[in-house]
């Protein structure tokens, strides 16, 4: 897709259409039935709904990557694969037979190369001393792309960060597979927690996306702040980011915009710049793990974008009605977890509700459950 045409969704369109839920907006919510949800049908064929791909899962983090996983398939999506570290993959892989689990580096092996000092050197500033040491920490990082690339024309998304640490060796082999994602493969992204640090980092905040693919941002609030101060936006220094990405700002109202628009508006600033609202109400716990749900969520539906788009059923233009419609999914999700477990409602909870919730919210015509 040229920039040109993107460039109706990320600045013409990026006016506000209003609060909305999926119960009482219904053209909205028509509309993403028609053009966001793939259809099921007797031809369909594995995969044919969604491969989702997750890059995240650290010797630290194993949960993260696994509700973003899940919940990409309790969405709807058919397949599911998780790219982490050695040390992720056996806790994963007990987690649930679902997921195809494919390690693609050794924390390890990452931490000690850290730790010498030289390595920081060739990978911060190209250093041409100690040969030898450069060479190793560059197969390192080249190993880790390869097998993570290797498997991209398989995905019709990838999700980025859940669990994903901020090793400094793995912060840049994940800079080299997104500009990799989006130059070979022209593949989606949705890039959340930790992959949202390199927003912040000088070396690359502003270089590493382009216009090649669409990128969905999914900052909490401390995470757009962080990407604010560092883009400086009181100065009005922001960082480049291309006109086919958008934000979504996470909190008691979610609100879809383009990115750059989002980074130069203040915390309060809730007005005429949002291209979709989602007033959708959700559970008053906060369990860790929602936001990696909603990032696997929102990981299936941009991969339904881009399989719809391929059937000439939808066009990127859709994409923002997409990402209402995964917040809708899961505010309500949450909601009905809280309903059923209160204070006890943990993350697994919020999983097993977006079957049915789902199910309900598509069948049924606006009543709330």
């Amino acid at each position: 897709m040229s920039s040109s045409s993107s460039s109706s969704l990320y600045t013409a369109t990026a006016t506000a259409t209003g609060t909305g839920t999926w119960s009482n907006d219904t053209n909205r919510r028509q509309k993403a039935m028609e053009r966001c949800i793939v259809p099921l049908s007797a031809s369909s064929y594995k995969g044919s709904s969604g491969r989702v791909g997750v890059l995240g899962g650290s010797a630290r983090y194993t949960g993260a990557p696994y509700y973003a996983a899940m919940a990409s398939l309790k969405v709807g999506a058919d397949l599911a694969f998780c790219f982490c570290a050695e040390e992720a993959a056996i806790p994963l892989k007990s987690y649930s037979p679902e997921l195809m689990v494919i390690p693609v580096y050794k924390a390890s092996i990452f931490d000690e190369a850290v730790q010498n000092e030289e390595g920081m050197v060739s990978i911060k500033d190209d250093d041409d001393n100690n040969n030898d040491y450069n060479k190793e920490t560059e197969q390192l990082v080249k190993k880790m792309v390869e097998e993570v690339c290797s498997m991209m024309d398989k995905m019709h998304v990838l999700v980025i960060g859940p669990g994903l640490g901020r090793c400094p060796l793995v912060l840049e082999a994940t800079a080299q597979i997104i500009r990799t994602a989006q130059s070979k493969f022209h593949l989606p992204l949705v890039i959340d927690a930790d992959a949202l640090f390199l927003l912040t980092l000088p070396k690359y905040r502003n270089n590493l996306l382009s216009n090649d693919s669409s990128v969905i941002l999914t900052p909490n609030a401390m995470e757009l702040k962080r990407i604010r101060e560092s883009a400086g936006s009181n100065t009005n220094n922001n960082i480049d980011l291309p006109e086919r990405c958008l934000i979504i700002e996470k909190g008691a109202v979610d609100r879809i915009r383009p990115a750059n628009s989002a980074l130069s508006c203040s915390d309060d600033d809730t007005n005429n710049n949002a291209i979709h609202i989602c007033d959708e109400v959700g559970g008053l716990k906060r369990s860790g793990g929602i936001g990696d749900i909603l990032a696997g969520t929102i990981g299936s539906l941009v991969a339904w974008n881009n399989i719809l788009t391929n059937r000439g059923k939808a066009t990127y233009d859709d994409l923002p009605l997409s990402c209402w419609t995964a917040c809708c999914f899961v505010k309500r999700a949450t909601k009905v977890a809280y309903d059923r477990h209160r204070r006890s409602m943990t993350a697994p909870d919020i999983l097993e509700e977006l079957g049915p919730v789902i199910d309900h919210m598509t069948t049924a015509e606006d009543d709330n459950i």
